[in-house]
């Protein structure tokens, strides 16, 4: 048994008995003894199967399995030993679902706990009686064939989006097929619903006046006079933009590029020209008496029409406490098709809590100035934010990126020793915190899949968090960035090129950090010429950035432009006097790595000679 502080993959049984507490009711005595019988099959099937049970109350167990091919013919095989009992027995009969997911778990003695243990409690409630629901993670961890799987898709389980399949199995009628009768019915119902609908009724239901919407949104503008409430547009503009970004249909410019844009210095129609727009918000803060109003304006390109969205009056307090209604004002103004998985996600509020909001809200403003000062005030505002309440997850994803970010800088004087030396092991415990507290939140999944990547090398994990998070938030393109480096290094850097570039589409004004994910790409793939070109764009910003001269250099070396190669070599060291080649890497990639070594052994023979 691990020791409590580890963390491992394992994968989770969970089963519980169907309407136990009425069976109990009506017969308790037969019910009861029947359930011995019961648990000693499931016991017995798990133990032979290689499975631990590691905690069982009344009528529901708890397993784990090391690999999930065994967990899978355990559950199999128990559904097949139940249903033979419930044949034979004179006792009360009793029907079990299971459900299987695979994950990291934390030892906690005995027991074991974390998302796997309860998603796979939440997929055995989604089980049909006598059946079993899987994760599509588990799904996706099978190497052998155990039968047909009934994929449910995304579904909403207590809170907690799941991604569930059916396995099908014998006696067990496949859930959402409908009979003959029923899907002839369906048809005559739909003939004649598409006669007898109004066709208002019809252009609301079923057509929108876009399929999909390039969408951006300018910041607030903070008018009030009074420096200290820039958080607060600040703070509404990345809500706006954060929940239309979790709308599939839209295709939302990242606050990175549009930041930078000044109504002073462009008119609307020059924006959504430079763009490609087909709607922009912008908006004010302005002061009204002893209150703030805000003033929320959108552009639609097609109509040419500028109309007011939103418009609130009140303290901060009231204009945050109503968050969600300007959020779907914003949704609601932009007629696209939209999902109720999506509709949900944008709309959902991480805290009803407002003081915690307003810190979180403080926090993520200097987070963003980034500078030492700025970033232990945003420590410090994450942290209250939390204390206030624990159950909000976006501080506790932000906190894990802070963290990692003063481990890389090294900010020695604005942060204690003690923050600098175990920055990643905080960072490590927030964003799994993060992930299991807020499985809906798009940013913690990021900030998990940055540490995997950047600092852990654990790429199918980082891989998957990058994935999580793009389903959540599919214009979220920073995630795009990080899933093509965590590509790159899964020595895939076709489809990392894909990425990098959906990401440059969302985010027009990227930073070099995109470049380098791009040069590593066309190194990977021997495009030297293309390699040298994103190398040389990326120096064009940033003269004095290390790793696009090692990439250069690689590059020009393979080109056979050994006189350039040296010369870049020279400069290495006049930005960095102490650098070694053998302490150099980019994102833990060992691919790119061996690439830099055979380039600078190259090199070196070139010199020498």
């Amino acid at each position: 048994m691990e020791k409590s502080k580890d963390n491992f993959i394992r994968s989770i049984f969970a089963t519980d008995a169907v309407g136990f507490s009425k069976l109990v009711s009506q017969n308790e005595y037969e019910t009861l003894a029947s359930l011995k019988d019961c648990l000693s099959i499931i016991s017995e099937t798990l133990v032979s199967h290689g499975g631990r049970i590691f905690h069982s109350a009344g009528d529901s167990v708890l397993a784990e399995f090391a690999n999930s091919d065994d967990a899978c013919s355990a559950a199999i095989v128990v559904q097949r030993q139940l249903g033979e009992q419930r044949l034979k027995t004179n006792l009360q009969k009793i029907e079990f679902r299971i459900g299987l997911d695979i994950g990291e778990v934390f030892a906690d003695g005995e027991n074991l706990l974390g998302e796997a243990v309860n998603f796979a409690a939440r997929l055995e409630s989604f089980a049909q009686p006598n059946g079993i629901s899987v994760s599509k993670r588990f799904y996706n961890s099978l190497s052998s064939q155990h039968g047909y799987f009934n994929d449910h898709g995304l579904q909403t389980i207590k809170n907690s989006n799941i991604h569930c399949l059916d396995l099908a199995l014998p006696n067990l009628k496949k859930r959402r097929k409908l009979s003959n009768k029923q899907k002839l019915i369906c048809k005559i119902f739909s003939i004649f619903a598409f006669f007898i609908l109004s066709l208002t009724g019809y252009i609301k239901l079923f057509n929108t006046e876009y399929e999909r919407s390039s969408v951006a949104v300018l910041p607030i503008i903070n008018d009030t006079g009074d420096q200290t409430l820039d958080y607060v547009s600040t703070g509404i503009t990345s809500e706006i933009s954060g929940a239309l970004s979790q709308i599939s249909t839209m295709d939302v410019i990242s606050n990175n590029s549009v930041n930078l844009i000044s109504l002073e210095e462009l008119t609307l129609e020059q924006i959504v020209d430079n763009f490609a727009l087909d709607h922009l918000f912008w908006g004010n803060l302005v002061p009204q008496g002893n209150q703030l109003k805000l003033i929320i304006n959108l552009f639609e390109t097609k109509s040419n029409a500028k109309t007011i969205i939103y418009s609130e009056t009140g303290s901060i307090n009231e204009l945050l406490e109503k968050r969600n209604i300007f959020v779907q004002s914003a949704i609601e103004a932009i007629d696209v098709p939209i999902s109720k998985s999506d509709l949900a996600n944008a709309t959902r509020q991480g805290t009803t809590n407002i003081k915690a909001y307003e810190n979180f809200l403080l926090g993520d403003y200097h987070f963003k100035l980034r500078t030492p000062y700025n970033l232990r005030i945003a420590r410090d505002y994450f942290e209250e934010s939390i204390a206030i309440d624990p159950s909000f997850a976006r501080p506790y994803g932000y906190l894990a990126l802070l963290f990692a970010t003063i481990t890389d800088a090294g900010f020695d004087s604005d942060f204690g020793s003690a923050d600098i030396q175990n920055g990643l092991y905080f960072a490590d415990l927030l964003s799994r915190a993060a992930t299991s507290i807020g499985p809906n939140v798009p940013e913690v999944f990021f900030a998990r899949a940055f540490l995997e990547t950047l600092h852990f090398g654990q790429y199918p994990e980082a891989l998957k968090n990058s994935e999580i998070a793009l389903m959540l938030k599919p214009s979220y393109a920073d995630a795009m960035g990080m899933k093509a480096t965590t590509l790159n290094a899964l020595r895939k850097p076709e489809e990392a090129l894909i990425e990098i570039q959906r990401a440059k589409r969302l985010n027009p004004n990227f930073s070099f950090e995109y470049l380098l994910i791009e040069t590593v790409s066309h190194l990977l793939l021997e495009d030297w010429p293309s390699a040298k070109h994103t190398a040389v764009k990326t120096l064009e910003r940033l003269p004095e950035n290390i790793d696009a001269k090692v990439m250069l250099i690689c590059a020009d070396v393979s080109l056979g432009n050994m006189e350039d190669a040296a010369w870049n070599y020279e400069e290495i060291f006049i930005y960095a006097p102490d650098f070694r080649l053998e302490t150099w890497s980019f994102g833990q990639n060992q691919s790119l790595i061996n690439v830099a070594r055979e380039a600078f052994s190259k090199l070196e023979a070139f010199v020498e000679n």
